[in-house]
């Protein structure tokens, strides 16, 4: 394992220099704002192409720079496995999962030629039953999970496999789900209105993350109701409906920033890295055990450090983002504007 984190290192401190707009091929061209929009609102044939993009994802064979994965979803899944504790607990988080978002917009509409518009999951919609929602039909993203291991056994993904593991090796699994409404109350609007409230960023992003008083928050509450994989802090990105789930909490996001435009483009901080060790901070401490955040990768040596170039343990607009060479590195300050050419979204 220690060979495929080397080389993880050794691209970020080669590539420390490198973070231009990622190169756009023809499907990803940014001619015109991009539409997210709620699952429900997509047309039958959109949600049959996007569920059949994602599965030409999943059988589509590797490309990436980790010779243990097979497929192009192993390839997508591995930027968020190999920097677990750096994308999470980190004033990056929001940023980061904004650009994974794009990443995957990019490949499915790039490598296997989906035309529609994006989804999102509208989780105060859901948030009286989650297993009622018209995502877990058979035809789109399957059920809930049955027998010990919480396997699907209904919809186009009841038989992926999966293969990363927390420790960045390999060892197949299925995907797993366990439903929970109570989970899914921390996204109640009350909740929301509670970090829309906060004026600047750095306390503003543990307000997504970990929630107002301690509890769970808009972030947590989508993953746990979820459960299984999705419950997986390293893990959730191999359920298809965590980028649903992100696009939702990126769309909470954007809503905060345009309330003081232009100043929160450049409105940055946290810590860049993790404050899972803190032991002072209870409520990060919960949300951690929530989403099973514990052994995980992300490196915390100079060599990860360096690489960020904010030159400091605060995150700065100069951030590096790095998705494993899928596209180039982008910096925060790339992503900050919904509109701007590397997202060149809105949200509906």
């Amino acid at each position: 394992m220690a060979s495929f984190l080397q080389h993880a290192v050794l691209y970020l401190t080669a590539s420390a220099t490198v973070f231009a707009a990622p190169s756009k091929r023809d499907a990803s061209v940014c001619t015109e704002i991009r539409h997210r929009v709620p699952w429900y609102n997509l047309t039958r044939e959109e949600k049959t192409s996007y569920i059949a993009a994602d599965l030409c994802l999943m059988n589509s064979p590797s490309k990436g720079v980790n010779p243990l994965a097979a497929t192009r979803w192993d390839d997508l899944q591995w930027p968020h496995v190999v920097q677990t504790a750096t994308v999470h607990g980190v004033g990056a988080f929001l940023p980061f999962h904004r650009y994974l978002l794009t990443v995957h917009e990019r490949l499915i509409k790039d490598e296997c030629g989906y035309t529609g518009r994006m989804p999102y999951w509208d989780e105060i919609h859901d948030i009286a039953d989650v297993a009622a929602s018209d995502l877990w039909k058979d035809e789109y993203f399957g059920g809930d999970g049955t027998g010990p291991d919480g396997c699907i056994e209904t919809g186009p993904f009841r038989n992926l496999t999966l293969r990363w593991v927390q420790n960045g090796t390999v060892e197949e699994h299925c995907l797993s789900r366990e439903f929970s409404t109570a989970e899914l109350q921390m996204t109640n609007q009350d909740n929301i209105d509670q970090c829309n409230a906060i004026q600047d960023y750095t306390d503003a992003w543990l307000c997504w993350f970990g929630g107002p008083h301690g509890s769970a928050g808009p972030h947590a509450a989508g993953h746990a109701a979820v459960g299984g994989v999705m419950g997986d802090a390293t893990l959730s990105p191999g359920d298809p409906v965590f980028y649903l789930h992100h696009a939702w909490l990126d769309k909470l996001w954007w809503e905060w920033q345009q309330r003081d435009l232009p100043k929160r483009y450049t409105d940055m901080g946290g810590p860049n890295l993790p404050i899972a060790g803190n032991s002072a901070n209870a409520q990060y401490r919960r949300v951690a055990n929530s989403l099973c955040i514990g052994s995980v990768l992300g490196g915390q040596g100079p060599e990860f450090v360096d690489y960020f170039g904010d030159n400091g343990n605060v995150t700065t607009l100069n951030h590096r983002l790095y998705v494993a060479e899928l596209y180039p590195n982008v910096t925060i300050a790339d992503v900050m504007d919904l509109h701007g050419d590397v997202v060149c979204s809105e949200y509906f």
